[in-house]
């Protein structure tokens, strides 16, 4: 089974930028050219709290590009974080035979959905650091689940 979400991916991460640059260009032009000069701070100040609401909104959620492959020897997730200051690539490639079980986890009250991988190692089960889930819808989500858990031991 093979997930990407390289095209929604793209396209998130193309929005935040355009919309924060819309945000500061209409903040500036009002600066300038005085479009509305008894309001002008009012509407700044608007502009700029909505763009940090939709700030914090894509933070809490933690949005990642994730590729995930099963189909080899290995299992493959790779994942990388479309927050534009923290960029972060990671990737986690388990044999088929040491992996346990995954199994998703909620964080604040089902607004992010966190995947969760155990392996097996000479020291005991071992667990990796949580991939947010965010870009899959809940029938991807639920595919994956399926798909890691029908090839553990």
């Amino acid at each position: 089974m093979i997930i990407n979400t390289k095209e929604f991916s793209s396209r998130l991460k193309l929005g935040i930028m355009l919309f924060t640059l819309l945000i500061v260009a209409s903040a500036v032009f009002t600066v300038i050219l005085r479009l509305f000069p008894k309001y002008a701070t009012y509407v700044i100040i608007g502009l700029f709290a909505f763009l940090i609401l939709i700030y914090i909104i894509y933070f809490a959620k933690k949005f990642y590009y994730i590729y995930y492959n099963s189909d080899g020897l290995k299992i493959i997730i790779r994942y990388s974080s479309l927050i534009p200051i923290f960029e972060e690539n990671s990737s986690i490639e388990i044999p088929r035979n040491d992996f346990v079980k995954a199994e998703i986890v909620k964080k604040f009250g089902g607004f992010r959905y966190e995947l969760v991988v155990y392996v097996q190692t000479p020291h005991g089960i071992a667990k990796f650091k949580p991939v947010s889930l965010s870009t899959l819808s809940k029938k991807e989500q639920n595919e994956m689940l399926e798909n890691l858990n029908s090839l553990s031991n």
